[in-house]
């Protein structure tokens, strides 16, 4: 009968040569080593990982650094890329971990191996314990790329030099602040800039005042309350200047900008002399009109209380302002001595904080000094025309009406006069008022660039001429000379210490690794362990039960993995590793292979586990072996019956010439084989019995199942 070979039978037999018919005389692929405690590559990633961490602290802990690389998030971005790095370099080192933890301490199967190396939480059969940890390591970065995250909210600043930003000059002068139409009598300028300050003092729900703040405290943009009985108005600074400073931040940037400027500051006069003084500013303004004095009824329709202002007239000196705030309606004189309040206004040296957001500008600290600026310096205030009672009567009333009236049942909505802020009000009210009314003179645009400091201001009423810079109306700071600083502050991460546990959870955990890794060293396996080394290793007889899972890679039951050590061929210090497979239904009769923790192996270790795994078979099989306690006492060694008698009795029973090799420390490839076999075959009567035949039969059985057979024991 004539043959077919169809196609698929001929492309079987026309295989390929198998790689180990090699040409030259060694067949042998693979490359032995000696294992290292550790390697380059896992020393370079804890150095990398440490280089990384301290770039990550240095980029948050340093206020230029990290202000540096604040604008558009960089700051997040490098600290992302750095924890990345540092995941790279734990990632490195974690699979040689955990692979030394399964074969040390774990069941040493297949399938965890395989879901170790291969970072697979869902693998076929994998424990339940390392399914967790996998998730736990994969969920690990992403973690902590949320969590650093959270610590924004922090800020960093660093001391720029304006000009490289800005290149126009930095003024600052009497001028209006930014977004606010021009008023020639300064109205608007009052309540806008007292605005702050009454929201900051207004009363609660229940009428309770706020305590006094701390002196100096600052309000809105340039508002300075030096004491109880003395405020200052501040110079700002160039609102064209405060725009570009805008357009140039980004959202939660600001400058916080320090000078040393002038202040237009309002002080309460106590002098008993202020009472004669006033009453002669009343008589100078009936006989000869050079005071103006103005004087209204707080409430309409009501002569309940009246407020008075009282200054000289035209284009004269300014600097002394009488408020008046008394019961009824009285005329000028009859305002002293009790409810008159004297006031002197000059121009002073002050030094304020300005913060200029994208969104906002304010003043938020100052201090001025005592000493008074020289007699050109005044003359903003001291010669000009200003008409304060015709224009300001109403808006210190406005002010100045809930302190005039007693708080009573019918009263209940006023401060009255005991109340602590009253003189806080007034003296905030007589500064803001010469101010507002100061700088709505100032009528024509300001440009810096084609600013002329020597050009005439004011002429005074003796035709004395004085200059822009004479009159320090607008002036320039300049950085070099110290009385100027600009400090840039940008959002960044905030210093926590959370945070930097946060970004050393990563080193932390290698550094563990690595030291728990050299700790392990005596486990025979190394970094390279994976798909070759097991191929390279594994007992070939053992592969068919595998069969099947070529293209799923699936197993229906965990299967063991044990490993043991190969002593190296004289003369080579390298050794390598042989791995053994076998299913769980075998494992009973399996020796922990994590007793086996180098070359040498100590029998007291192996007898345990010996007598654990054997127990079962040897108790099924002679139940006899309870009464074995007389013929153990003729070999010299009594024997305790207990958790493991049986087996040990067995063990008593071999030949004179095991005695000594069960007594020392054995260098096997596998001990176990050795020692069940020689029990196997050992076949002495004892006390006028020999060894049951079946159970020689049930252990000889069990050897052919375990990792080395009988013909292999008989070698060894």
């Amino acid at each position: 009968m004539q043959t077919n070979t169809n196609s698929h039978t001929r492309a079987s037999t026309a295989s390929p040569s198998p790689i180990s018919q090699s040409s030259g005389g060694d067949t042998s692929l693979g490359k032995p080593s000696r294992k290292r405690i550790y390697h380059v590559m896992d020393i370079a990633a804890a150095f990398v990982a440490l280089a990384c961490l301290a770039l990550s602290i240095l980029v948050v802990s340093n206020d230029h650094l990290s202000s540096y690389l604040g604008t558009g998030n960089r700051q997040l971005i490098v600290i992302g890329f750095l924890l990345s790095i540092m995941n790279l370099c734990l990632g490195s080192v974690t699979p040689t971990f955990f692979l030394l933890l399964e074969a040390r301490v774990g069941n040493s199967t297949l399938q965890n191996y395989d879901g170790i190396l291969r970072n697979t939480p869902m693998a076929s059969k994998l424990s339940f314990a390392w399914r967790m940890v996998l998730v736990t390591m994969l969920a690990l970065p992403v973690g902590l790329s949320a969590a650093y995250k959270t610590f924004t909210g922090g800020e960093s600043s660093m001391k720029i030099h304006a000009p490289d930003y800005i290149t126009n000059a930095m003024y600052f002068g009497l001028f209006r602040p930014p977004a606010t139409a021009s008023s020639m009598h300064g109205v608007s300028f009052f309540f806008n800039a007292t605005n702050s300050f009454r929201d900051a003092s207004e009363r609660a729900a229940n009428l309770s005042e706020p305590p006094l703040p701390t002196f100096p405290q600052a309000y809105g943009y340039n508002i300075l309350l030096l004491n109880s009985s003395s405020a200052a108005q501040l110079d700002i600074l160039d609102p064209n200047y405060i725009l570009k400073i805008q357009k140039l931040l980004a959202p939660g940037e600001s400058w916080n900008i320090t000078a040393s400027v002038l202040g237009t500051v309002a002080t309460l006069n106590k002098s008993a002399a202020t009472e004669e003084d006033f009453k002669s500013a009343c008589n100078e303004m009936e006989s000869n009109h050079t005071w103006y004095h103005e004087s209204k009824d707080l409430f309409v329709g009501s002569s309940a209380c009246s407020l008075s202002l009282t200054d000289r007239k035209e284009e004269s000196d300014q600097s002394l302002q009488y408020v008046g705030l008394a019961p009824g309606n009285p005329n000028c004189t009859q305002y002293a001595p009790h409810n008159i309040y004297t006031y002197n206004i000059y121009r002073q040296p002050c030094r304020g904080t300005w913060s200029v957001s994208r969104g906002g500008f304010r003043l938020l600290e100052g201090c001025c000094d005592d000493h008074i600026l020289d007699w050109d310096k005044q003359q903003v205030i001291q010669w000009q025309y200003s008409a304060l009672p015709s224009w300001y009567t109403c808006v210190l009333i406005e002010m100045l009406r809930t302190f005039c009236l007693y708080p009573s049942k019918e009263h209940d909505a006023y401060r009255g006069n005991r109340s602590v802020w009253m003189m806080p009000y007034m003296s905030v009210s007589v500064a803001t008022m010469m101010w507002s009314s100061t700088v709505s003179k100032q009528v024509t645009s300001f440009d810096s660039e084609t600013f002329d400091k020597g050009r005439e201001i004011l002429t005074t009423q003796n035709k004395t001429h004085v200059t822009f810079e004479e009159a320090s109306i607008f002036y320039h700071i300049k950085m070099d000379e110290g009385n100027q600083t600009v400090i840039y502050t940008r959002p960044t991460l905030q210093t926590s210490p959370w945070l930097y546990l946060v970004l050393s959870i990563q080193p932390f955990l290698l550094l563990i690794f690595l030291g728990t890794i050299a700790l392990l060293h005596t486990v025979p396996l190394d970094k390279g362990f994976g798909l070759i080394s097991i191929l390279s290793g594994v007992e070939h007889r053992g592969l068919d039960s595998l069969s099947g899972a070529s293209l799923s890679g699936e197993l229906k039951r965990p299967v063991k993995l044990t490993m043991s050590p190969v002593a190296p061929v004289q003369g080579d210090e390298k050794s390598t590793i042989k791995f053994v497979q076998y299913s769980s239904d075998t494992a009973s009769a399996a020796i922990d292979p994590h007793h086996f923790s180098g070359f040498r192996t100590n029998f007291t270790v192996f007898k345990r586990a010996l007598c654990r795994d054997l127990k079962p078979i040897i108790s099924s099989c002679f139940p006899a072996l309870n009464s074995m306690q007389t013929g153990l006492a003729s070999s010299g060694r009594r024997l305790n019956i207990g958790g493991h008698a049986r087996l040990e009795a067995y063990v008593r029973i071999l030949e004179p010439a095991s005695w000594k090799f069960f007594d020392t420390e054995v260098s096997n490839k596998n001990t176990s084989v050795v020692f069940i076999y020689v029990y196997g075959q050992a076949k002495i009567d004892w006390a006028g019995h020999r060894v049951p035949q079946e159970v020689i039969d049930r252990i000889m059985a069990e050897v052919g199942k375990w990792p080395m057979g009988l013909e292999e024991a008989k070698r060894v």
